[in-house]
């Protein structure tokens, strides 16, 4: 009796052992997917503008390597500069349709423009989010890249989790871009002109005019400025004049460096 048992018992163990391995991998695949998926955090959005830089804007009454014509009274040179402050804005566009195909169900992103809701971040990558779409958060790389790869809302949480399962992006290459706005003063902070004045005492004679910023040439310095008649070449206010053409009635002229 006590050997019959001991049989059993060693027919029942060398049965356990034998339990072919992938009902033992179902097993764990079953048990992770009723696990509750890992949840992150979507980070706030970057500021509302971020400074990228200033530059210079000039307004001139002439283009450089072009023949120009000024006859005695005639201004050659008016050049007024502006200082332009540059920023990017927390919107991206999207200047074509998107096609976002998930479980074969077509998802359409239409051509505009896109608040960034949020960031997210991936490893040592960073994201910009986009709002939610239908259950969706999209996701696009600092390159304006749509990923293939995308946010799931977890319901009566503010945590979002990552979708399994990769998106079919048409056309592949979609791409969005940060919108950026400028700002030009409405004043220069240079305003002069220089005017022909003929040959005088075998010169060549300009009448400088620097302008107070602001009054339209109203106010402002003056100077008499001179060149030998046969000039071929002469500078002004940094301003490269090749001089064709120059008596009492006009001077012929073209700017070839500024």
């Amino acid at each position: 009796m006590r050997q019959a048992l001991y049989i059993l018992v060693l027919s029942l163990l060398t049965a356990c052992s034998i339990i072919p391995s992938e009902w033992y991998e179902d097993s764990q695949e079953m048990r992770e997917l009723h696990m509750p998926a890992q949840s992150y955090s979507i980070l706030p959005p970057p500021a509302e503008t971020i400074f990228t830089g200033n530059e210079t804007v000039y307004q001139n009454n002439y283009v450089l390597n072009e023949t120009r014509v000024a006859k005695v009274g005639d201004i050659v040179l008016r050049v007024q500069a502006f200082k332009k402050d540059n920023f990017i804005t927390r919107e991206m566009i999207l200047e074509n349709p998107v096609t976002i195909t998930i479980d074969k169900v077509n998802y359409t992103l239409p051509a505009k423009k896109y608040p960034i809701f949020g960031l997210f971040e991936q490893g040592e990558e960073t994201f910009y989010v986009l709002p939610k779409y239908k259950h969706y958060y999209f996701l696009v790389n600092m390159h304006g890249e749509i990923q293939d790869w995308f946010l799931y809302e977890i319901k009566g949480n503010d945590k979002v989790s990552r979708f399994p399962d990769k998106a079919k992006i048409s056309p592949r290459s979609a791409r969005m871009k940060r919108i950026s706005e400028s700002f030009q003063s409405k004043l220069p902070f240079l305003d002069f002109e220089v005017i022909y004045d003929g040959i005088k005492n075998n010169q060549i004679v300009l009448f400088y005019k620097n302008a107070v910023p602001g009054t339209n040439g109203g106010s402002g310095s003056f100077n008499t400025l001179a060149y030998p008649a046969n000039s071929t070449m002469i500078a002004v206010e940094g301003r490269l004049l090749r001089i064709l053409r120059a008596d009492n009635e006009m001077l012929s002229y073209i700017v070839i460096k500024e």
